[in-house]
């Protein structure tokens, strides 16, 4: 069984104004390739409303540095009010956006350890004074990635505000 540990939770910003929701998804993907990791998109959806297009995009950003752990960052992008505008020559978009960062570190150690009350407390125990040096490791690391993606995309954001 897969025990998930959330690093770092709810690190959000949000956006309001003009930008490309293509150049965004390449930036990502982008951003992927450059730190040697892998995506896997959970939810891609788009609703036209009368106001202009939503959409959600939900990606889980991963790496598996060790055979029992794998370190996620799970992307959750919602634009809403997505209307296209053509601006100082370029065809953007104008949009309000929010974007959600969390940092999981998914830990398998075999399942025996939860067959049984007794083993389940070892477990916990062996967990807290041991292994922990082992999983914090992989922590430190993650907890970066994620404020990093929180960094760049700030940038990126940033970049289309003085259009």
């Amino acid at each position: 069984m897969v025990e998930k540990k959330f690093v770092v939770e709810g690190l959000r910003f949000s956006y309001s104004g003009p930008f490309d929701v293509v150049e965004f998804y390449r930036y990502i993907d982008k951003w992927i390739v450059d730190h040697g990791m892998e995506k896997e998109i959970k939810k891609k959806s788009e609703h036209v409303t009368s106001k202009g297009r939503k959409i959600e995009w939900l990606i889980e950003i991963w790496m598996q540095p060790m055979d029992y752990a794998k370190q996620v960052v799970r992307l959750r992008a919602l634009f809403d009010h997505v209307t296209e505008a053509k601006i100082k020559g370029r065809k953007l978009n104008k949009v309000e956006a929010l974007i959600d960062i969390d940092a999981i570190l998914e830990t398998d150690i075999e399942g025996r350890w939860e067959q049984k009350p007794l083993f389940y407390f070892m477990r916990a125990v062996y967990d807290k004074l041991v292994n922990k040096f082992y999983t914090n490791r992989f922590e430190g690391k993650l907890t970066a990635d994620a404020y990093r993606l929180h960094k760049d995309l700030t940038e990126f954001f940033g970049s289309y505000k003085h259009i």
